[in-house]
């Protein structure tokens, strides 16, 4: 129950703003150190300006949870010189994608339009942006085609799964947007020719038919890719043999590497820890595919350095990086599992100045060489670390990829700043070389568990129990933490994934542990014991009745923070899929229910497992939130609007309309937005109770309130994503 009457005294008390405190890693200052994190993404190029500069949109696959992330990078830079900036205001107003998403311009307007994912195939959004806003509209469901183009028409959906990536190109030179994909039975490419040009003589009608059933000649399955597979003359339909598997994935780049005027393409594979290059020496309307190699970009020359090989399922992406007018070769995973992900976007330079492409390898962290970048999972906390009084930042994550799995470590980010203008620079990614221990998805916590005076360490691990560590350092010395630690400590398991906060939750003066897990609740393990000899039981494993799962979800990654506000405890948890709850009434009610005052607090969303951190880190007297997420970054907000940088910039303020207000008999909302596709509208009595739900694709609804007592309510409208766009006061009359 979401009660809103709380929630507006609450927002007015805890509003924050997108902030850029100084981060420096081994001397040099990081361009975007807030920007969240990178681990499986696809790149676009997007103009989200208008200022005729290709700017960046990357899709981040993240995590297992199968909801990605996207991000937005301004260009930044110049003629020959690489610089971009991290542009969040954008990533709410591009539509829900889902799996994937590729920018790319279909109706040569010079502005990028949206394919991504939908069920069975692909949909589109055009993009429809002007100077002064940047907006898409759903364009196309599902694309489809006609399946036999010589006879009766035969319509149905082109078939591209949800971890694959068609080619979309311009395979006959004819100035429209055709399609590569695998059949949904099979390991051929079909190609999907667009008739856009031939019926219409513009290329903004996605109009399709099957125009072959094997492109290129080529199968390509089990890591390998085999010439020479199809007949002459090409079928138009494949005849589907229910033995035949689906194929599970692949991704499709066409490039025209050698300047000859067909479509080669580069091609990876789920299974595959390598891409494959398929030359293609027919023509741009009967490719034929007579060369193939898993050593590009080393090509024809074949050799093993500086090829793309990533681990597992490698994708490649076309786009200028440097601003040169030659277009460069992203590679980034396209899958989750077994993946580089500290590492994980690789960026060859065209030092082509012709129409062939000549690659060359320049990092192996495009982008993530410029923020906080943990690899998978990241957990902040604020610790002195170090005792001289400044609030250092302390990282766990699920960890960094190494030889097939990860490797759980601790960063240590020293506060090199002051007291009021804090900046932080990366001591170690090994606290305390605690990685010795093997410990796995380390979410840590601070606390003087043994009275002592100084703060001793409790770390969270994947197998639900902790590991305990005490601080053996003299009180006004760096934090020196005792080993072995002490594994399994109080015999406390909470399932899978803990995520623990040393708190006073009864306020008896002894420090508690209260810990999140992968079920989405909370558990509340009291301490029996004394000051110096903490004694932790297991009082509440549904502690206050938290539950931040999403719905239908087996998981929901709770990961909490209790503070006091006022002398009154208050909480904030992070979950599964990226929205911060938050709860009251919980002093002199902890074995009861506590109040869900939000599920999105601050309407934010930095990313799947979100981990928060709520504490005033600039000494203003106001919290600040500092959020980790599954991609391994963090974002930073400050408690005080320093930079004029809204948290969320309401863009979408003044595209609502609500009316009369008072109202007597019907209430009138207007919303002007193509942005969005489906809303939920919400009114709260004061007292909490929900009388009003509606979930509308229709932007313009009315809503009978002549049944509703007189008195004062309160509206809100979400997006599909479960953001919050509006809050209001209604007064019914």
């Amino acid at each position: 129950m979401f009660l809103n009457g709380l929630a507006l005294s609450a927002f007015s008390q805890t509003t924050v703003y997108r902030d850029t405190i100084p981060v420096y890693e081994f001397g040099a200052k990081l361009e975007n150190p807030w920007a969240g994190g990178i681990n499986f993404s696809s790149f676009s190029s997007v103009d989200l300006n208008l200022d005729g500069k290709k700017d960046i949109v990357a899709f981040d696959k993240m995590s297992p949870s199968g909801f990605g992330k996207l991000r937005a990078y301004l260009n930044v830079g110049s003629a020959g010189i690489v610089a971009y900036k991290h542009a969040p205001k954008y990533e709410v107003l591009i539509p829900k994608v889902e799996d994937w998403a590729l920018f790319i311009d279909y109706d040569n307007d010079a502005k990028a339009d949206l394919f991504t994912y939908t069920t069975g195939g692909i949909k589109v959004y055009k993009n429809v942006s002007t100077v002064s806003t940047f907006s898409f509209v759903l364009t196309k469901s599902l694309i489809v085609s006609n399946y036999n183009p010589t006879g009766s028409p035969n319509i149905s959906n082109i078939y591209c799964n949800s971890v694959a990536l068609p080619g979309i190109a311009d395979i006959d030179g004819d100035g429209d947007l055709d399609i590569l994909t695998y059949s949904v039975f099979g390991v051929k490419i079909e190609y999907h020719k667009n008739m856009s040009m031939e019926l219409f003589g513009h290329s903004d009608s996605l109009r399709y038919i099957f125009q072959d059933n094997c492109w290129g000649d080529i199968q390509e399955t089990t890591c390998a890719v085999y010439l020479n597979q199809c007949p002459y003359p090409k079928l138009y339909q494949e005849i589907i043999n229910s033995s035949k598997v689906a194929h599970a994935g692949s991704c499709i780049m066409c490039i025209d590497r050698d300047g000859d005027g067909d479509q080669d393409a580069i091609l990876g594979d789920v299974s595959c820890s390598e891409v494959f290059y398929i030359e293609n020496t027919g023509s741009s309307s009967n490719a034929h595919i007579s060369d193939t190699t898993a050593m590009f970009p080393n090509y024809p020359i074949r050799s093993s350095i500086n090829r793309i090989k990533l681990n597992s399922y490698p994708c490649t992406y076309y786009l200028d990086i440097d601003n040169d007018g030659f277009k460069d070769l992203l590679a980034s995973p396209n899958t989750v599992a077994g993946a580089e992900n500290f590492q994980s976007v690789w960026y060859y330079k065209n030092t082509s100045t012709t129409p062939t492409v000549n690659f060359s390898f320049q990092k192996k962290n495009f982008l993530q060489d410029g923020m906080i970048e943990l690899g998978e999972g990241s957990y902040p906390v604020l610790f002195d670390a170090d005792s001289d009084g400044k609030k250092d930042l302390i990282i766990g994550n699920l960890g960094y990829y190494n030889a097939g799995t990860n490797s759980s470590k601790i960063a240590y980010y020293r506060n090199i700043g002051t007291l009021v203008t804090p900046s932080f620079s990366l001591m170690t990614r090994d606290y305390q070389g605690l990685s010795i221990y093997g410990l796995y998805s380390v979410a840590p916590t601070f606390g003087d568990i043994d009275g002592d005076g100084d703060k001793d360490l409790i770390i969270g691990q994947s197998n639900g129990q902790l590991a305990f560590f005490e601080n053996t350092a003299s009180l006004g010395l760096p934090a020196s933490f005792s080993t072995p630690p002490t594994l399994f400590y109080e015999g406390i398991d909470v399932g899978s994934f803990a995520f623990p906060q040393i708190y006073d939750v009864d306020k008896n003066g002894l420090l508690d542990l209260v810990i999140g897990s992968s079920n989405g609740r909370l558990a509340q393990y009291r301490n029996v014991g004394t000051s110096t000899s903490a004694i932790f039981s297991l009082s509440n494993n549904f502690f206050g009745n938290v539950d931040v799962k999403h719905y239908g979800s087996l998981t929901g990654f709770s990961t909490p923070f209790m503070y006091e506000d006022a002398g009154v405890t208050k909480m904030i948890v992070g979950s599964e899929f990226g929205n911060l709850f938050y709860y009251t009434n919980i002093d002199g009610n902890i074995s009861g229910a506590f109040n869900r005052v939000d599920t999105n607090l601050f309407k934010i969303n930095e990313g799947v497992r979100c981990s928060p951190f709520y504490e005033d880190v600039n000494n203003d007297g106001g919290r600040d939130l500092v959020l980790g997420n599954y991609a391994g970054g963090v974002a930073f907000f400050n408690s005080a609007n320093v930079n004029s940088v809204g948290l969320f910039d309401m863009v979408f303020e003044n595209s609502i309309k609500v009316f009369p207000n008072p109202v007597k008999d019907e209430l009138y909302i207007n919303f002007d937005s193509s942005t969005i596709e489906c809303l939920t509208y919400t009114i709260i009595d004061v007292l909490g109770n929900e009388i009003y739900k509606k979930k509308s694709f229709n932007k313009n609804i009315r809503i009978q309130t002549s049944d509703f007592a007189n008195g004062i309510y309160f509206l809100s409208i979400y997006t599909d994503q479960n953001n919050q766009i509006y809050q209001s006061k209604i007064i019914f009359d």
